[in-house]
């Protein structure tokens, strides 16, 4: 059996077959539409109990504007935080890949950018923080061109997650050499 990238995190990385985009690894995707980081949090005994060698984590954006809840930037960055520092603690040899909140409406860029700030200056050799606003952000926004026309300002097409794989899973494969 093949060395194991697990998925974590909400409708965005839940989105995509990452397993045919990824052949040097096995994938597993745990990712939930909807998912807050309490949901991240309760799953942390699943993702001890499954052990990959690496997780791509992507989590957060459900944490801003939700009707329920409408956290600040630094709580969610913390709490981001939290997550990855529980997952050191439990696995002496995982790998953490922590893709960055992604961009959306103007109203969250503030706390968005807040919490990426929180989330990246958290240094480990077993982490990469990967910041994809380069990659898939215009103006402080989603790209239009990467963006279903489902009504929400998050969610990605086929060409926004080509152009996340594009920095992924480069990525997620130097964690295996």
């Amino acid at each position: 059996m093949s060395p194991l990238i697990l998925f974590v995190g909400d409708s965005i990385t839940h989105g995509t077959d990452w397993a045919s985009k990824i052949d040097f690894a096995e994938v597993k995707n745990i990712a939930v539409p909807g998912y807050l980081t309490d949901d991240v949090r309760a799953q942390l005994s699943e993702i001890k109990r499954i052990n990959p060698k690496v997780i791509s984590m992507l989590i957060g954006t459900n944490d801003f504007g939700n009707t329920d809840v409408d956290r600040t930037g630094t709580d969610v960055g913390q709490r981001i935080s939290e997550i990855i520092r529980s997952i050191l603690d439990s696995s002496d040899t995982t790998q953490i890949v922590i893709s960055s909140i992604l961009p959306r409406d103007f109203r969250f860029a503030g706390r968005i950018r807040a919490a990426n700030r929180i989330v990246s200056s958290v240094t480990h050799d077993r982490i990469t923080y990967l910041d994809c606003w380069p990659a898939l952000s215009h103006n402080e926004n989603l790209r239009p061109e990467f963006l279903l026309t489902d009504g929400f300002d998050v969610h990605l097409n086929s060409a926004g997650y080509e152009a996340w794989s594009k920095v992924l899973v480069p990525t997620l494969k130097k964690r295996f050499v």
